[in-house]
């Protein structure tokens, strides 16, 4: 018992330090565990660690309010400690998984709000030492991981996805947010009251941050995740998928991934390409999908609109579901391929360089 009690006046006095390590912890171990997981998973999981969250936060507020953590008790001690680090860990969790998630649904620039806040934890585990300002970082975080996860709950829910559905999961993060705050003010208003603005001014600054950039296209439409996308030289449907006319392609080098490997096809006079796309949506999700031809002007050094293809897509399919645009009478040049939803957001792109032949190269059929 005696050890006990000093492992607990330990783990108290060095809070912080642990609770980095704690979220570290949950961090990694949610790393792997949301690699192998299916949405529909995922979703659950994501619930289970939200109501947690809520929950440490809460038993907290009320240890410190209540001055439950001057007890001598051995129950209340260890209470005492895990509450806090409750939070950290289940915040690990739920950012990343938040990361894979994201970051699976576009590209680097995607992650690096969740790269911003990982910084904040960790800095901010070392500088709110005293109640209030711990608060106002357990809630923050909370805030944010709410509003995260409600981004691409409501849409798997309503299996849509839209700029109104994202105001909906905006006006239903500050109610629950809300809801929170009022069970804090129930526990203790006296406390609560001198740190109001600590506790909702970041939050606000969080909305204006997330609502400016869906607006802008920053933030990426889970839960659609790009399964493949290549160019092509023909398209034909056939039973079961289709038959593509590919192209050759060089050996792709082991440090060659990303923007590092460039996309090289030959064109003759009055070809036509090919943009092919199988976009993964849930089951029962339906929505459409933009395939934006950009070609690069290097005069205006700018990217020039060259078409504009929307089809609809559902979900349901493992392979994702596949569509395709044709681009006619290509001329050499280098162009990229958006894959977008229809407010704008990027699924994927396909990136490419179109060289001028004398004849349409040698191809081999694929079947997709």
């Amino acid at each position: 018992m005696k050890f006990i009690q000093n492992l607990l006046a330990w783990a108290k006095k060095n809070e912080r330090h642990i609770s980095t390590l704690v979220y570290v912890a949950g961090f990694v171990s949610d790393i792997f565990t949301f690699l192998l997981v299916s949405i529909a998973v995922a979703y659950i999981l994501f619930s289970v660690y939200i109501v947690a969250v809520a929950i440490c936060i809460l038993g907290n507020y009320l240890f410190v309010a209540r001055g439950y953590d001057q007890k001598q008790g051995i129950i209340w001690k260890v209470l005492n400690v895990l509450l806090p680090l409750g939070v950290q860990f289940f915040t690990g969790n739920l950012l990343s998984g938040f990361l894979i998630f994201y970051t699976k649904s576009a590209f680097v620039f995607a992650s690096w709000p969740f790269l911003l806040v990982l910084a904040a934890v960790f800095i901010g585990n070392e500088l709110f030492r005293d109640f209030r300002s711990h608060l106002a970082f357990q809630t923050t975080l909370f805030f944010f991981a709410l509003y995260t996860y409600l981004i691409f709950a409501l849409p798997l829910l309503l299996h849509s996805l839209s700029p109104l559905i994202f105001l909906e999961s905006t006006l239903a993060t500050i109610g629950i947010f809300a809801i929170l705050i009022s069970l804090l003010a129930a526990i203790n208003l006296k406390r609560l009251a001198g740190a109001w603005i600590t506790v909702l001014a970041p939050s606000a600054l969080i909305v204006a941050i997330v609502v400016g950039s869906y607006f802008a296209g920053l933030i990426p439409p889970i839960p659609l995740t790009l399964s493949d996308s290549d160019i092509y030289h023909g398209i034909e449907r056939v039973p079961g998928g289709y038959e593509v006319q590919a192209e050759a392609a060089p050996t792709r080098q082991w440090w060659q991934f990303g923007p590092l490997y460039q996309i090289v096809v030959h064109v003759a006079p009055g070809d036509s390409l090919v943009a092919y796309s199988s976009v993964f949506a849930p089951t029962n999700f339906g929505t459409s999908v933009i395939h934006e031809w950009e070609v690069y002007d290097t005069v205006a050094h700018s990217w020039k609109t060259r078409s504009v293809v929307p089809f609809a897509i559902s979900g349901g399919r493992n392979g994702g579901y596949r569509g395709y645009s044709i681009l006619s009478n290509v001329q050499p040049g280098k162009y990229r391929v958006s894959i977008e939803t229809a407010s704008r957001q990027v699924i994927g792109r396909i990136e490419f360089t179109a060289i001028a032949a004398s004849s349409t190269p040698s191809l081999h059929t694929e079947r997709k």
